[in-house]
């Protein structure tokens, strides 16, 4: 089967969850139109990783792994090195936990504009709910209205609401500069932008907030923020909580750049934004 490309890539950041990755790459091969480019930014995983990669590459995904090598939770480096692959105008950013719905592509692209970064919304899984997915004992690529109220009711997801479909309006751009609307698994926006601004703060080490500080420094730089609240769902399977060894250090970076309205990276991706070709 053919599909029509359009000019974006995918990033999708993942650690060691090869099952999940394989059912975001699976979202992503069932959706109707799909991106020049899919890469994989990996933070150091082990061969099933590689080899999830390449079994979706023998299936046509245009997709492309970039791997370094694990010397500890490093998830924004491994991001700029994928971003600096990209040679799209636009840049959409998946998390490896993070399986796409029906019309995910569709609505980032339909919705995109210049100079707004596009925040998606996400659904939160069950451990439950995430077990059956990952053994294959349930599948969400093409369910049904039906399906998903019925997990709900039965608590395998916390919300249905980023599964009703609303067009696009003006009150999608009510709050420009809400940069906590802006979640890493699930956003968009114009690659040159992301450039411009140093990509993700390398600084930043271990789990914490680095979706927020690109969207603060990217909203200081003039870019506004555009919600996808209706449109463009992602379902987060459920992991256990994180390491928050370093929260509290990378959260003085987020509060320094909203209090020096920082625009550039301390440390990321230091080279002028090249014109895209199209």
């Amino acid at each position: 089967m053919t599909h029509e490309r359009f000019d974006a890539s995918v990033v999708i950041s993942t650690y060691n969850r090869p099952h999940a990755l394989n059912l975001v790459l699976e979202g992503l091969s069932s959706q109707p139109i799909w991106p020049e480019k899919i890469l994989v930014a990996d933070d150091g995983s082990t061969i099933e990783t590689s080899n999830v990669v390449d079994l979706w590459h023998n299936r046509g995904l245009p997709i492309e792994h970039v791997w370094h090598e694990d010397l500890g939770y490093r998830k924004t480096t491994i991001m700029n090195l994928a971003v600096e692959k990209v040679a799209t105008t636009h840049c959409i950013f998946l998390d490896g936990d993070c399986i796409p719905l029906k019309q995910f592509l569709h609505d980032h692209m339909s919705y995109a504009q210049t100079g707004y970064l596009l925040a998606g919304p996400r659904i939160l899984t069950s451990q439950r709910f995430t077990m059956q997915l990952e053994h294959q004992v349930e599948r969400c690529t093409h369910a049904s209205a039906l399906f998903w109220l019925k997990k709900y009711f039965a608590g395998d997801i916390n919300r249905l609401a980023p599964l009703i479909r609303l067009k696009d309006g003006a009150w999608r751009t009510a709050v420009p500069q809400r940069w906590q609307l802006v979640r890493g698994c699930n956003f968009s926006a114009e690659t040159e932008h992301i450039l411009s601004v140093g990509g993700f703060e390398e600084s930043l080490f271990g789990w914490g907030p680095d979706d927020s500080d690109l969207a603060v420094r990217l909203i200081n730089s003039g870019i506004k923020i555009k919600n996808l609240r209706f449109a463009a769902p992602v379902l987060h399977l459920w992991h256990p909580e994180e390491d928050r060894t370093n929260l509290r250090l990378n959260k003085q970076y987020l509060e320094t750049a909203i209090r020096e309205k920082r625009v550039n990276a301390i440390k990321g991706i230091h080279k002028p934004a090249t014109k895209v070709s199209h």
